[in-house]
């Protein structure tokens, strides 16, 4: 795995971890977190030893196409827009945690003052949320809790408290928690209570996606605002977004420069979110169909479109099966483009090797896990497509993952 030989890497680099600095991943009693790369490593040293690793990795795979050098984050710390803390009930306490698994696995707490890779203000709001839920009004509330989580952008900061059971009593407690909370912090723009009955560990997983997840807004905006090359974008909190926004611009540039889209070309988008693709790169096809499974973010997708008058961007909600794509892009011209932005899982069994059969000229597959590279690689290729070009782009600074996007071809022998 990647992982394994990222940390290996840092062992030999690192002999010993540098001073704890006043702003660092530390608990109460001052123990240094371990949990990710920010607490011993200076960033530029990170993404040295990730660019050494990235290569040795890429090697193994016996590819042609060339990896290039990982472009760098904007901010290599304090860029993490999306953040939680899980509830631990202990001892008659409740603590809001990081995620510390065991050698069995099991998540275990661990509880920071503050965390490098989030900005600032995060770790003030969590704190605050604590105390709260600490009074005798909270109680409800904290017996029910599963996971606080603060979406947003740089700005503007949207809280949803996950619980296990919505009722006039929890929702009571957490509306009296709000009106706190707001009052000191006027970066909150929205809360929310998300219902999560699977005690699971996704802070916003349902046991069936194709059902709508039960949310209710307590406070504020519904919506979560981002820009990204000209074009303002308003989102669900309950949609998929990139954990850093300080990246995303350059990553649609980025899948703009391979698509080399043209306007007799049309583009799909496959796992298109809130139509962050889609709508960026509209102007240069003659034609945009997104497709996502999200309720939310498909409704986010299409009001995108509206605000910005795109008149050739189409949004299909359905799930990304073999069988889905094959309907949806039956009428799929060689010279139509395809970017694909699965899910850590990875596509779908056919997914593929349909969209290979109906031979778009180029696909972009975009890898936030990047050890599932070889198996889908291996995929596109026993499908009749070439890799061309691998670019690493550091959308995770301070951990072991780096998402990867990869150009595919139409093999000049298939």
């Amino acid at each position: 795995m990647f992982e394994d030989l990222l940390m290996a890497a840092v062992r030999s680099r690192t002999h010993r971890p540098r001073p704890l600095q006043a702003r660092e991943c530390q608990s109460p009693d001052a123990r240094r977190c371990h949990l990710c790369l920010a607490g011993t490593l200076e960033y530029d040293l990170e993404l040295e030893i990730k660019n050494g690793v990235l290569q040795e990795f890429w090697n193994s795979l016996g590819l042609a196409a060339p990896l290039l050098q990982v472009i760098p984050s904007p901010l290599g710390r304090e860029y993490r827009t999306v953040t939680k803390r899980k509830a631990f009930s202990q001892r008659g306490s409740l603590s809001l945690a990081l995620i510390d698994p065991d050698e069995q696995g099991k998540p275990e707490p661990f509880v920071v003052e503050c965390c490098a890779i989030e900005p600032a203000g995060h770790a003030e709001i969590y704190q605050k949320v604590q105390e709260g839920l600490a009074k005798p009004y909270a109680r409800p509330l904290a017996e029910r809790l599963n996971y606080v989580v603060i979406k947003g952008n740089y700005r503007e900061f949207t809280l949803i408290l996950n619980v296990r059971e919505i009722s006039g009593r929890v929702v009571s407690a957490a509306n009296t928690l709000s009106k706190s909370l707001t009052h000191l912090f006027p970066s909150i723009a929205g809360l929310f209570v998300y219902l999560d009955e699977s005690g699971g560990r996704y802070y916003l997983g349902v046991r069936n996606p194709h059902m709508r997840p039960t949310a209710k807004k307590l406070f504020g905006k519904s919506t979560i605002f981002l820009k990204v090359c000209g074009k303002s974008y308003l989102y669900s909190p309950l949609s998929f977004s990139q954990v850093n926004q300080s990246l995303v611009e350059r990553l649609v540039s980025e899948a703009d420069r391979l698509l080399g889209l043209t306007k007799e070309s049309r583009l799909y988008d496959l796992y298109c979110g809130y139509g962050l693709f889609a709508l960026c790169l509209a102007d240069k096809a003659g034609s945009v169909v997104g497709v996502e499974l999200s309720h939310e973010s498909i409704e986010s997708a299409i009001g995108n479109a509206a605000r910005h008058k795109a008149a050739r961007v189409r949004f299909l909600r359905s799930d990304i099966t073999a069988a889905s794509i094959g309907t949806i892009m039956k009428q799929l011209r060689p010279h139509d483009r395809v970017i694909l932005d699965p899910p850590r899982g990875g596509t779908s069994e056919g997914v593929i090797e349909t969209i290979a059969a109906l031979g778009p000229e180029k696909v972009i597959h975009l890898f936030c896990n990047i050890d599932l590279m070889p198996t889908e690689i291996k995929r596109w290729l026993s499908s009749g497509y070439e890799i061309r070009h691998a670019v690493p782009l550091d959308m995770f600074p301070g951990t072991a993952a780096v998402e990867t996007m990869a150009l595919f071809e139409r093999s000049s022998k298939s």
